[in-house]
C-alpha cells in the first residue's frame, strides 16, 4: 500500500493542502480523519507526534495534492501538538467583483475575507485561481518572506512581474510590500508568506529544530517513547 507508515516529527508544522483525491491521517493516539478534495488539515506537531498518512481515493480518482513543512520559533517548539482539519466547504473563498478571479483564504486575510487557519507564526496561506483578464494583488508586510508555487498555467501570465513557469516554485524579494498577478489564460498558485523567525535551524529526517543537540534529544525521546505523549488537541 502507498503512503507512509507510522513515523514522528517534532518541531514544526506541516500543511496537507488537498486539490483532487482524498488522503487519511491517524495518529499514535487514536485521531483520525480523512482530508478530502479542497480540504485542508493544519497539524502542529510541536514537542512531538507520530502519525501516519496513506491516500484513500476512489477507484481511478487522481491524488493531487501538497505538503508545506512550516518552521516554529524556538520558544514554540515543544508546544502542544494540535490539528486544525477543514473540509473544502469549511474553506472561505473570496470572488473579485468581476468575477475574473476567486482565493480561497486558508490562512490571513485577502480583501476582508479570513482564512480558518490559526498560525503560530504570523502569515498567510492563499489558493489563488485567475481566469483571462484577471489582476490580481495581495498586500503583506515588506518584511515577510514569500513564495508561490504554480500548479496550474495556460496561456500568457506574471507573477510578481514575472512570468511564472508552472509546477515551479516562485521566491520573491522583499522590495515592496505588494505582490500582484495578471493572467491572460488561467493562472493557478498557492501563496504563502511568513514572518522570518530568523534562528539557526538544524533539521534530519522528521525533525526540525535548532541544534544538533535538540536533535539527538529527539531522537532519544523517540526511542524512549518520552515523544507519543497522548495529549493532543483537536480543532474542527
Amino acid at each position: 500500500e502507498m503512503g507512509f507508515p507510522d513515523h514522528p516529527h517534532r518541531g514544526f508544522e506541516t500543511c496537507t493542502i488537498m486539490l483532487k483525491g482524498r488522503v487519511e491521517h491517524e495518529d499514535h493516539v487514536g485521531n483520525k480523519g480523512v482530508i478530502g478534495p479542497g480540504g485542508v488539515q493544519w497539524m502542529t506537531a510541536g514537542r512531538g507526534i507520530v502519525h501516519s498518512e496513506f491516500p484513500k481515493s476512489k477507484g481511478d480518482e487522481m491524488l493531487h495534492g501538497f505538503q508545506l513543512w512550516i518552521n516554529l520559533p524556538a520558544k514554540d517548539k515543544m508546544i502542544r501538538p494540535k490539528y486544525q482539519d477543514y473540509q473544502a466547504d469549511r474553506i472561505p473563498t473570496f470572488q473579485s467583483p468581476d468575477s475574473k478571479y476567486s482565493v480561497r483564504v486558508l490562512s490571513g486575510e485577502h480583501r476582508g475575507t479570513r482564512g480558518p487557519i490559526e498560525m503560530i507564526n504570523p502569515g498567510l496561506l492563499l489558493d489563488v485561481r485567475l481566469e483571462e483578464g484577471a489582476e490580481f494583488e495581495q498586500a503583506f508586510p515588506a518584511e515577510w518572506n514569500s513564495f508561490a508555487y504554480v500548479y496550474e498555467k495556460e496561456g500568457e501570465a506574471t507573477l510578481g512581474g514575472k512570468p511564472p513557469a508552472e509546477r515551479h516554485s516562485h521566491v520573491f524579494d522583499n522590495k515592496g510590500s505588494t505582490l500582484t498577478a495578471t493572467a491572460s489564460g488561467t493562472l493557478k498558485f498557492l501563496l504563502f508568506a511568513g514572518r522570518p523567525i530568523n534562528e539557526p535551524i538544524v533539521q534530519y529526517g522528521p525533525f526540525v529544530m535548532n541544534t544538533e543537540e535538540e536533535i539527538q534529544q529527539a531522537f532519544m525521546d523517540f526511542r524512549s517513547g518520552r515523544l507519543m505523549n497522548p495529549d493532543v488537541e483537536i480543532v474542527t
